[in-house]
């Protein structure tokens, strides 16, 4: 695995108010292996959390990195937060290909 990019993702929370999160991906060496997101809350993210809008940055950062499904997902919080820790998802839902497919829009 590889880090291939590391950037703040904007997105709209539940409530429609606008969000960012950290977004790392790691691309796997053998093609067979499938890629790894580490979606990160951040301190300073002013709107929804990223559990409550995961299928909405799930999606974005699927489309907008050309990535392939399945892949897995992993949700990052602060060890300062209530839900410090890690949640491992394997991202694979028909949801998630229809929504790369149709260029979803933060928020959608």
């Amino acid at each position: 695995m590889h880090l291939a990019r590391d950037y703040i993702h904007p997105y709209k929370g539940a409530g429609g108010r606008p969000a960012h999160c950290c977004i790392r991906i790691y691309l796997p060496d053998d093609t067979r292996d499938a890629p790894v997101v580490i979606c990160s809350e951040l301190s300073n993210n002013p709107g929804g959390s990223v559990t409550n809008s995961a299928e909405v940055i799930a999606a974005g950062v699927i489309w907008a990195n050309e990535l392939p499904t399945p892949l897995v997902w992993i949700e990052h919080w602060p060890k300062e937060s209530n839900d410090g820790g890690l949640k491992r998802l394997i991202w694979s839902s028909s949801l998630a290909t229809r929504l790369r497919r149709e260029r979803p829009t933060l928020g959608r």
